[in-house]
Formats: structure tokens, C-alpha cells, sequence
């Protein structure tokens, strides 16, 4: 696990951090709500597709790229037409996706679905109920995540408060001159210097047990990527809010060692 730049965060820097942090849990919020009203808005429009049986003698182009589409297709023609001008059309499509019809239908819809709108003849029944059915799937995913974020935004927002905190306690610890100190302060020092290492530990394991806990109401598989990581793929470090927390344990793991050393100069 990454854990951040050389520079010691201050309880400023640290408030900076999540403050970022936070806009990223805000942005991806909004653009998940727009996917979530998106899959809605197409299901609505492909319940008012009427489905035609398949026939033997139905020929029609594939629906590939700006291939011309026959009008032998008439009810997978308005399935493009729904799909691109309600999940393919979402403001940040192009920044996130970048991809073709029949690319965005393999990722959201399976390969095999994808080639049936994409190379079929007919919009049958069978066809229309399937992929009704995954697109709720499509929908109803996109508003676990945003239960996910509103935790996780809960998480950051209980951070602001802990982490800064913590930092200008570590800060103050860190500024005292063991040299000059007498024995009896040196041993309450010595103290508080494990106490702000527990305080850290404690911190760090309530957020691992939150990115746990993500990970397992969101049911991602082990070798998918978890929140954080998804979310804060532009960050120095993996785990950011980890690493912030690791920061600041070895800095009182290091006054603790400074405390100890002139403890044993005594």
C-alpha cells in the first residue's frame, strides 16, 4: 500500500486532503445519479418498444459504427436510439467511457446481448424482456453506489474533525525539547507519544473496517478494485486517507523514539 509523499502533513494539509477527497465523493456522486436516472429513463423507453417476432426472411445490416440499419429492423433501430439518448448521452460520457454503441452494450449488458442488438434481425419478446430486465439490474447497481458514497462522504466528513486533530496534537509532541526536559516530563511525554500512536491505530482500523464494509454491501470480488481505489485513482497514493493516518503514526513513533532515547541518557 502507498503511503504518500515524504512531506509530513500538518492538520492544514491534512484538512486540505480531505477536503479534495470530499469533492471526488460529491463529483462521482453526481455522475452515478445521472447513470441511475439514466438506465431509469431507458427502461421506460423500451417499455414503449413493441417487440416483433422473428422472422426467417428478416434481413437487415448490422447495427455496427454508422452502418446504414434497414427497416427491416424497426424495434432495434429505436432500442440505438433510446439507448444512446438516455445512458450513452449522460454529461460526462465522453470523459468516462469514450466508447461505441455495441462497446457500451458488452460492458453494461453482457457480449452475448450485445451482439444480438448489435447483428439481429427482429426485436422478439425474449430479447425486450432481458434486456428490461438488466437494465434495472444496470439501475438498481448504480444506487448501491450511491449508497456507498453517501458513507463513504460520512466517513471523510467524520475524518475532517479526527484527522486534523490529530495531526496538531502530533505537531505539538513533536516540537518539545527532550534534551533540556527533566525525567518527569520526559515520561509524560513518553506517554503521549503512545497514546496519539494508539489513537492513530485506532483511526486507521475503523477506516479499514469501512472500506470492509464497502467492499462487501457493494459485493465486489476480490480481485475487482474497492472504493477507494476506484474513487481516487488520481492520487498519489492508493489509499489516501491510509496513508494520511500512516503519516502521522510514524511521526509519533518517531518522537516516542526521541523521548526513549533521552529517557536512556538520563
Amino acid at each position: 500500500m502507498a503511503t504518500g509523499s515524504a512531506t509530513r502533513p500538518n492538520d492544514e494539509r491534512i484538512g486540505d486532503r480531505l477536503a479534495d477527497l470530499r469533492q471526488t465523493v460529491r463529483t462521482e456522486r453526481r455522475r452515478v445519479v445521472d447513470e441511475r436516472q439514466a438506465f431509469a429513463a431507458f427502461r421506460k423507453r423500451l417499455s414503449e418498444i413493441g417487440p416483433r417476432e422473428t422472422t426467417r426472411t428478416s434481413v437487415s445490416t448490422p447495427l455496427v459504427g454508422d452502418a446504414h440499419v434497414s427497416v427491416a429492423t424497426p424495434g432495434l433501430c429505436a432500442v440505438r436510439d433510446a439507448y444512446e439518448e438516455t445512458v450513452m448521452s449522460v454529461p460526462h460520457y465522453a470523459v468516462d467511457y469514450d466508447d461505441t454503441y455495441p462497446e457500451s452494450l458488452a460492458a453494461e449488458f453482457g457480449r452475448e446481448l450485445s451482439v444480438t442488438l448489435t447483428t439481429g434481425t427482429a426485436f422478439d419478446p425474449a430479447i425486450k424482456r432481458e434486456l428490461g430486465r438488466v437494465a434495472g439490474v444496470r439501475r438498481d447497481r448504480r444506487a448501491d453506489l450511491l449508497d456507498t458514497l453517501d458513507a463513504e462522504a460520512t466517513s471523510l466528513d467524520e475524518l475532517g474533525t479526527r484527522l486534523p486533530a490529530l495531526a496538531r496534537d502530533v505537531d505539538d509532541l513533536g516540537g518539545v525539547d527532550v534534551d533540556d526536559s527533566g525525567f518527569g516530563a520526559l515520561e509524560a511525554y513518553h506517554a503521549r507519544a503512545g497514546t496519539l500512536r494508539d489513537r492513530c491505530e485506532t483511526v486507521a482500523q475503523k477506516r479499514q473496517a469501512a472500506i470492509r464494509r464497502q467492499r462487501r454491501d457493494l459485493r465486489v470480488p476480490g480481485e475487482t478494485r474497492d472504493v477507494p481505489r476506484y474513487l481516487y485513482v488520481d492520487c498519489e497514493a492508493t489509499y489516501p486517507v491510509l496513508a494520511m493516518i500512516a503519516d502521522l503514526t510514524d511521526r509519533a513513533a518517531s518522537v516516542r523514539s526521541r523521548v526513549e532515547t533521552a529517557i536512556a541518557e538520563w
